[in-house]
């Protein structure tokens, strides 16, 4: 932060872009690059410093030199990679930061837990327990650890938030309004999703993307609440920074922005990281709160050759342009 600029003093959307938008001699050189190949299906957001376009894999081996495309398939998934590495004109270099989704493949996950592993070698003992019925962590639960009151609720206008959904998984309103009505009965609250940005999928809701907008405005009870929902994949993970273009395309926002979805940081490129990053502090610079869980197994754990296990940081989670929150335990709530 810059001690010199007022607390609160954000900017507006029309503000960033002034601030981060290429050059017009950047523009015309990319431009004029990508029209000299026939690529012509192209779109930018309104700060101007990214494009996204799409084209046959031979244009794209002609636009950068020594990449071959192939298709590859397992099972039911496949993608389009290069396996070799290509090279953008010399006079482009200075112009350009990130090309994605061309050489990397979905990581396979090997996770290690060190409490599943010590359970496995300790014998067996065989245990009682008098059967309970035990209906889990409510609203309530989450409301009165926090003391959070019956008029602790959203009561200003403009108060609002937001949550994202990924990989195929949809809320309904259906559902939610439900929910409301079975655990939201001591608190004022709204039982419907004023709105969703995307695609919003149907068939059978997703048990991620169903719970996070249920909480949310549980404990953001009587808040205006959108849903961001994010279709496709980005290497086979969530793709973040389809859904942070969204946000850069739209000058009024909810303030408030809640995600649960991660990724291992080992899994994603440098490059789309660092973009990623950008992306989040263009959202920072427009006062936009972004909060990330923490991720489900602590730091994370993996083997590497040698019988060794190292930490596995999840991301943006380890941004260090977000809030990551860490979750919360109970016992017998």
């Amino acid at each position: 932060s810059d001690p010199r600029v007022p607390a609160g003093k954000y900017l507006s959307l029309e503000q960033v872009r002034d601030l981060v938008q290429p050059s017009p001699a950047t523009l015309m050189t990319v431009l004029k690059w990508l029209q000299g190949h026939g690529v012509e299906n192209c779109r930018s957001v309104l700060t101007l410093d990214f494009l996204e376009c799409h084209m046959p894999a031979s244009t794209a081996e002609r636009l950068l030199p020594g990449a071959k495309f192939h298709r590859y398939v397992k099972g039911q998934r496949s993608i389009v990679r290069s396996p070799l590495p290509y090279a953008v004109p010399e006079e482009l270099a200075e112009h350009i930061d990130f090309v994605g989704g061309l050489h990397r493949f979905p990581a396979e996950r090997n996770v290690v837990s060190r409490a599943w592993a010590k359970e496995e070698m300790e014998p067996k003992q065989p245990r009682r327990q008098r059967a309970t019925f035990h209906l889990g962590v409510m609203p309530s639960v989450i409301r009165k650890r926090y003391n959070i009151t019956a008029g602790d609720i959203g009561l200003l206008a403009n108060n609002s938030q937001a949550c994202a959904q990924f990989l195929e998984q949809y809320f309904h309103q259906g559902d939610l309004a439900l929910f409301m009505k079975l655990f939201g009965s001591t608190f004022t609250h709204r039982s419907e999703v004023d709105r969703v940005v995307g695609h919003q999928g149907q068939g059978k809701a997703g048990l991620e993307a169903s719970l996070d907008v249920e909480y949310i405005m549980s404990t953001g009870a009587n808040i205006s609440t959108w849903v961001f929902s994010n279709a496709g994949r980005h290497e086979s993970q969530e793709p973040f920074l389809a859904w942070l273009l969204l946000l850069s395309n739209m000058s009024s926002l909810p303030w408030v922005h809640s995600v649960s979805y991660g990724d291992d940081e080992d899994s994603l490129s440098l490059a789309y990281l660092q973009r990623v990053n950008t992306e989040f502090l263009k959202a920072a610079a427009r006062g936009l709160t972004v909060l990330f869980a923490s991720g489900d197994d602590g730091a994370g754990c993996r083997r590497v050759p040698g019988g060794n296990h190292t930490f596995r940081p999840s991301f943006p989670a380890s941004s260090p342009y977000v809030t990551t929150v860490g979750g919360t335990s109970f016992k017998n709530p």
